[in-house]
């Protein structure tokens, strides 16, 4: 048990704590208004982490959602999963922890006002992101051992800076220094439920990760009793801590900062250490400049890695064309699928913003979970005698799927277009599908050839 709440806290503790709180201030305008969002998203985290559960030890092949989207609705829709997400939605997520790395880095060196931040100081965030994708795909092509090691101690740096923020929170109100912090916490808040989807993609981006934690709920022993205890028990910490942090934000910066600055945890320090003398205000930014980027680039590394696995798997499951599925043979690294997904984020980095790809991914993950989480209901009625060692309580599920169900429809009102794009985008999947991937597979002869081509150029094999 307690391994498995150690594996789930490393998991959903994500560096966007660091870096969200700025997108959710903004978009509902008030500092309780911020913390319902913050507590809400961590609800829902936990409910599909629940959830995901059940379907983890009833699928406990590699690839997650693809195998239960794959059992519940069929390769169609399997398909499209892997259209959408396993290219687009991965390539903008990695791209998404690339940028937030990059502007902690940058921060350090060019101080400026990120509501009008010049051109210059962004297109080096860009250079500055590309370069990271870049390390870590060669890095992690090199030796997966290493990409390993530097994530385990990036986790440790990422926790320091969380704590010492949580500290200066609980300094300043020891202290009697609450001007940030009146008596009205919802004064302000912004009445617009559609845009409110925003500042919860923003939230829920803190909490991802929560989708891989089924993958272990096979591995230990009493799970009917473990896994809910163990999820329950680590995310109702992870929303305290959450909660404390924002406090502590608020406690340090005015709404106004939060609102407009994104590297928060940088000026918190400066702000609190500085009250000591200007050196020390120094010693915070760079404290929490420095622990932020490296404990984001170890996350960009983890995710890089992860999402290189999916397109190997549905490679192996002849969803996509076979050199996908190339192993190293020297570290057996899903080469392919490496340098793909370092292609699909570099390319993602530079037409868009950081909260435009949160939002996007944020969208583009939850229309797919919610599929997932209503694939629990009907699966128990289509599959009654399969093999679960976990039954979540169905209406934890029906709050999955409600909650997912307002994340994929609030954002039409808001952007209905774009939202109607991306729809366009799955339904391309469709024709590609049909010539390359059903069982005619009429389009697959000048793959092989290819296949034979790139197993000699990279000395790769499947």
């Amino acid at each position: 048990k307690q391994w498995y709440q150690r594996r789930v806290r490393g998991q959903t503790i994500g560096s966007g704590i660091f870096i969200s709180p700025n997108d959710v201030v903004r978009e509902v305008g008030s500092i309780g208004m911020s913390l319902v969002i913050w507590f809400l998203s961590g609800l829902l985290s936990m409910c599909g982490a629940l959830t995901f559960c059940e379907l983890g030890t009833m699928f406990r092949r590699s690839g997650g959602e693809f195998q239960y989207i794959k059992a519940a609705y069929g390769n169609l829709a399997a398909f499209l999963y892997l259209w959408v997400c396993g290219i687009i939605r991965n390539g903008m997520g990695c791209a998404a922890i690339a940028l937030s790395f990059s502007h902690y880095f940058v921060t350090l060196f060019w101080e400026v006002d990120d509501s009008n931040a010049p051109t210059e100081f962004l297109f080096t965030k860009k250079i500055v992101a590309t370069a990271a994708i870049v390390v870590i795909v060669a890095v992690n092509a090199y030796s997966t051992k290493i990409g390993l090691y530097m994530q385990n101690v990036f986790t440790v740096l990422k926790l320091s800076a969380l704590g010492v923020l949580i500290l200066l929170g609980i300094y300043k109100l020891c202290a009697g220094q609450t001007e940030y912090i009146g008596l009205n916490w919802f004064e302000g808040t912004k009445v617009d439920v559609a845009a409110w989807t925003s500042a919860f993609f923003a939230a829920l981006w803190s909490y991802s990760g929560w989708n891989c934690i089924n993958m272990m709920a096979g591995e230990i022993k009493n799970p009917v009793k473990t896994v809910p205890r163990a999820l329950v028990t680590t995310n109702c910490i992870m929303i305290t801590i959450y909660l404390v942090a924002n406090i502590a934000y608020h406690t340090t910066l005015s709404l106004h900062t939060l609102m407009n600055e994104r590297a928060v945890a940088m000026i918190a320090g400066r702000e609190v250490l500085g009250q000591i003398n200007d050196t020390w205000g120094r010693v915070g930014e760079i404290f929490f400049g420095l622990s932020v980027a490296i404990s984001t680039f170890g996350a960009l590394s983890s995710s890089l890695m992860g999402s290189s696995r999916l397109p190997f798997i549905a490679a192996q499951e002849d969803f996509f064309p076979r050199f996908v599925g190339l192993i190293q043979t020297k570290n057996g690294t899903p080469i392919v699928g490496l340098f793909t997904m370092g292609t699909l984020a570099t390319f993602w980095v530079w037409p868009t913003d950081l909260s435009g790809l949160i939002r996007y991914v944020g969208f583009l993950s939850w229309a797919w979970w919610g599929l997932c989480f209503s694939a629990v209901p009907g699966l128990r009625l289509t599959m009654p005698d399969y093999p679960r060692t976990f039954k979540v309580f169905l209406p934890v599920t029906f709050f999955a799927c409600a909650g997912s169900l307002y994340l994929v429809i609030g954002p039409f009102f808001e952007s209905p277009v774009k939202c109607a794009a991306w729809l366009g985008v799955a339904a391309v999947g469709i024709p590609i599908y049909y010539g390359f991937v059903d069982e005619k597979q009429t389009c697959k002869g000048w793959m092989n050839w290819l296949l034979k081509r790139l197993s000699m150029w990279l000395g790769a094999k499947l």
